[in-house]
C-alpha cells in the first residue's frame, strides 16, 4: 500500500531533474511555451467572470421523486382510492400535459379512468373552483383543466399513456399538474409585478369568463316570457349564481353548444338532486358545517340503479347518506331505486326539500292537519311518507316551498311533475322564515370564512 505513493514521488522527481538538465536545451523554450500560463487568463485574473443567476424556483424543473412536493396544494382534493406514485420529470410529460404543466404528479388506482374524471368533474363544480372551457376540442377528453380562484390552475390527465410501465394491468394511473400563480407564497421569494405563472392562468381563461354571468347557456328571454312571470325572477338568480337552469343536463360544465330547454319542462330526479347540492353548497358558502359533502366512488350504492359509474353517484350516495333523499341507509327499506332519469313530483320535492330548510327533525303530520293548515282538497292522496314535510313546510309561512313554486291553491297535486322553473323557485330559499338565507344573499356575500 506504501509503494504507489512512493512510486509517484519518484515520478515527479524525475521529471524536474529531467526539465533542470534540459533548461539550456532547444526542447527547453517548447516545453516553457506548453506550461505557461494563458495570457488571457492573466490579463482577467482581477475581474472574476459572474456566475449564471439560478433559475426560478417556481419555473426550475422538478426532479423525479418519489416523494410528494412539499408545496402540493391543500386545495386540490385527493381521489379517494388513489396511491400517489411519484413526481414525473419534464422529460417524461405527455404532449396532453406539456403545455404549462408546473409540477407534474403520477398516481394510481384501482377504479376506472371515467370514475377519476366523474370526481374530479364534480369537485371542480363546487364554490371556488373553476372549469377551463379547452379551445378546439370536442366530446369528452382526457384531461380536465380547472382554476380554483386566481392563484392555481389544475390539470388532470386521466389517459396519460407515458409509457412508463408502472401500473399493474389491473391498475389504472393518471396525472395531477398544478401551476400556482405566486410561487412566492411558498417559496419565500419576494414576487414581481407579475410572475409567469400569474400569465399562464389568465391566458388559460377565455376572455368572455370575465364577465360575473355563469358559463352556462343563458336562458333567452324568449325562453322566459314562456315562464310564468312569477316565477322569472328565481331563474334569473339562479342563473346568475352559475346553475344551469336552462341546459338539458343541467350541469354547470355541460356543452355550451346544447339548445336551452323549455323550462316549464319536468326537471328529473337526478337533475333536481344536482340543483339541490350545488345551490345549498353556495348558499352555505361560509357554512362548511351546512354543506352536503360528496361521497366518493369507494362507497358502497345506497341505490341499485345508480352504481358507482353513474355521473351523479357522488351528488344522490351523498344526498342519501346525509338522509335528506329516503333510501335504506335512513330506514326505508322500500327505497331500493332512485330512478334518476324519473320526473320528480311535487310531494317528492317537499320531501327533499324541507329537511335542507329545517335541520332537524319534521313534526307528526295527519291528513286532517294538512286539510286544516293548508286546506288542500286532495291531502288525502299525499304519500304518507311526504305528509311532515308537506304540514312543515306550512310552518315557514311566506317562505314555505309551497307558496314560492306554486302560488295559492287548494289542490296540492302531489303527483304532478315539477318544472325546471318551480324548481328553481323552491331553491331560490333556505331555511326558516326570519333566519334563513336567498340566493341573492348569497351572492352578496360570497367570501368563506375559516370554518
Amino acid at each position: 500500500m506504501l509503494l504507489k505513493p512512493v512510486s509517484v514521488s519518484l515520478s515527479a522527481i524525475a521529471l524536474v531533474i529531467g526539465l533542470s538538465a534540459c533548461a539550456n536545451s532547444p526542447n527547453s523554450q517548447t516545453l516553457e511555451r506548453t506550461f505557461a500560463a494563458d495570457p488571457l487568463l492573466e490579463e482577467n485574473e482581477g475581474t472574476p467572470v459572474p456566475p449564471p443567476p439560478p433559475p426560478d424556483p417556481a419555473l426550475a424543473p422538478v426532479e423525479g421523486s418519489s416523494e410528494l412536493p412539499q408545496d402540493f396544494p391543500e386545495t386540490i382534493p385527493p381521489y379517494p382510492n388513489a396511491e400517489f406514485i411519484r413526481t414525473i420529470a419534464p422529460n417524461e410529460t405527455p404532449e396532453s400535459t406539456k403545455a404549462d404543466a408546473g409540477v407534474v404528479t403520477l398516481w394510481q388506482t384501482s377504479d376506472t379512468a371515467e370514475q377519476v374524471r366523474n370526481f374530479y368533474q364534480q369537485q371542480f363544480n363546487q364554490p371556488n373552483w373553476e372549469i377551463v372551457p379547452q379551445a378546439n376540442q370536442a366530446g369528452s377528453q382526457p384531461n380536465l383543466i380547472a382554476r380554483h380562484n386566481l392563484d392555481l390552475l389544475v390539470n388532470i390527465d386521466v389517459e396519460p399513456q407515458i409509457g412508463m410501465g408502472e401500473n399493474p394491468p389491473e391498475r389504472v394511473e393518471f396525472l395531477i399538474s398544478y401551476v400556482r400563480a405566486n410561487p412566492a407564497e411558498t417559496t419565500g421569494t419576494t414576487p414581481g409585478a407579475q410572475s409567469p405563472n400569474t400569465i399562464a392562468i389568465e391566458a388559460a381563461t377565455p376572455v368572455s369568463q370575465a364577465t360575473p354571468e355563469p358559463s352556462a347557456t343563458p336562458a333567452t328571454p324568449t325562453t322566459l316570457e314562456q315562464v310564468p312571470e312569477q316565477l322569472r325572477p328565481y331563474l334569473r338568480d339562479l342563473e346568475k349564481m352559475g346553475i344551469a337552469i336552462a341546459q338539458p343536463t343541467g350541469n354547470t360544465s355541460a356543452n355550451t353548444t346544447e339548445s336551452p330547454v323549455n323550462l316549464n319542462q319536468g326537471i328529473t330526479r337526478k337533475q333536481f338532486a344536482r340543483w339541490l347540492l350545488e345551490v345549498n353548497n353556495k348558499i352555505y358558502a361560509n357554512q362548511p358545517g351546512k354543506q352536503v359533502r360528496l361521497t366518493p366512488t369507494t362507497a358502497n350504492p345506497a341505490f341499485s340503479d345508480v352504481s358507482t359509474t353513474h355521473p351523479d353517484f357522488p351528488v344522490i350516495q351523498g344526498l342519501a347518506e346525509a338522509g335528506i333523499i329516503p333510501s335504506a341507509l335512513s330506514g326505508d327499506s322500500s327505497a331500493t331505486t332512485f330512478r334518476p332519469d324519473a320526473i320528480i313530483t311535487r310531494e317528492q320535492l317537499l320531501l327533499w326539500k324541507v329537511p335542507l330548510d329545517l335541520r332537524s327533525n319534521l313534526p307528526s303530520a295527519t291528513v286532517d292537519g294538512i286539510k286544516e293548515s293548508w286546506g288542500f282538497q286532495d291531502a288525502g292522496k299525499i304519500d304518507p311518507n311526504a305528509l311532515r314535510a308537506v304540514y312543515a313546510d306550512f310552518q315557514n309561512g311566506e317562505r314555505s316551498n309551497i307558496r314560492r313554486a306554486f302560488g295559492y291553491t287548494t289542490l296540492f297535486q302531489p303527483k304532478k311533475e315539477v318544472t325546471r322553473a318551480e324548481a328553481a323557485a323552491a331553491l331560490w330559499f333556505f331555511g326558516r322564515q326570519g333566519e334563513g338565507l336567498t340566493v341573492p344573499d348569497a351572492m352578496a356575500n360570497p367570501s368563506p370564512v375559516t370554518p
